[in-house]
């Protein structure tokens, strides 16, 4: 079952940049998409990735380039250093080849050294904050846009890919309007008015290109964000039920339990000991 995850930009920059969350190991991020073009560039260690159904397994001086509205998991099964780079589809506005569409190379297995330089520079750059250092990230960030239309776009798609991106473009819209407005009794018949579709064919949308059924869909995001609160602490149990749109505590320990396989308050007791906060 798929996700849609939604990116916001570093403030005062036209990207997200960031060193992977799995960097320890022993980690795996679930399938998900987003509008989002982003880079996976390993600098130690290894990765897997899933897209699509194909299998690619990256090593030190390799990258990954995920396309908008591609669905992709990510595994870390070793501990890794990998700087993750997210770029706003609007960036390659001037290169689309159809509406809203612009298409990259995977390129499996490619080691291209000018280009891992360049985002391991930008990250080094962005991590000393040197004076200038916004503008040095501009330069090298526009560097790395130059090389990704030059070398890695991709024209000439026949019709059906066209028309899935398009569907998992409507998906995007839909799924962030969904995060907008989760914590409500939020329907499938409701968004379907929203979006002026009939209910089942919103649904088949859901099944066939993002792999999940609406209900999962909207029960995932209301978990992650009652993952947020309890990681946050300021809320009890049933305080973070009811603000994430389930009915009570009863029906959150039982979502909770399923997807974690713990319930809310063991989570919330063993992230209290991992930073030696006490009752």
């Amino acid at each position: 079952m798929a996700s849609h995850e939604m990116i916001l930009p570093e403030t005062g920059f036209p990207f997200k940049l960031f060193l992977f969350e799995g960097a320890a190991g022993n980690y795996r991020r679930d399938m998900h998409w987003h509008r989002s073009v982003e880079i996976f560039a390993v600098c130690g260690g290894e990765l897997e990735f899933w897209i699509d159904d194909r299998n690619w397994h990256l090593t030190a001086g390799e990258f990954m380039i995920v396309n908008s509205n591609e669905v992709h998991s990510v595994d870390a099964p070793v501990p890794n250093e990998t700087v993750v780079l997210q770029i706003p589809l609007k960036a390659f506005e001037d290169y689309f080849t159809a509406e809203q569409f612009i298409w990259f190379s995977h390129e499996p297995g490619r080691r291209d050294e000018r280009f891992m330089e360049l985002v391991r520079e930008l990250y080094q750059v962005y991590d000393e904050k040197q004076c200038g250092y916004d503008m040095k990230m501009r330069s090298i960030f526009f560097h790395i846009l130059y090389y990704l239309v030059r070398d890695y776009r991709v024209t000439g798609l026949d019709e059906e890919f066209m028309r899935k991106n398009r569907n998992m473009a409507r998906l995007s819209a839909i799924t962030s309007y969904m995060k907008e407005n989760y914590a409500g009794d939020l329907s499938l018949e409701e968004v379907a008015r929203v979006f002026g579709y009939s209910p089942p064919y919103l649904s088949r949308m859901f099944r066939r290109f993002a792999g999940i059924n609406f209900k999962d869909c909207i029960q995932n995001m209301r978990l992650e964000f009652a993952l947020k609160d309890l990681d946050n602490g300021k809320y009890s149990i049933t305080e973070t039920a009811l603000r994430n749109g389930f009915s009570g505590s009863k029906a959150f320990a039982r979502a909770f339990r399923k997807k974690y396989g713990m319930l809310p308050s063991s989570y919330r007791e063993t992230k209290r000991q991992e930073m030696g906060i006490k009752r």
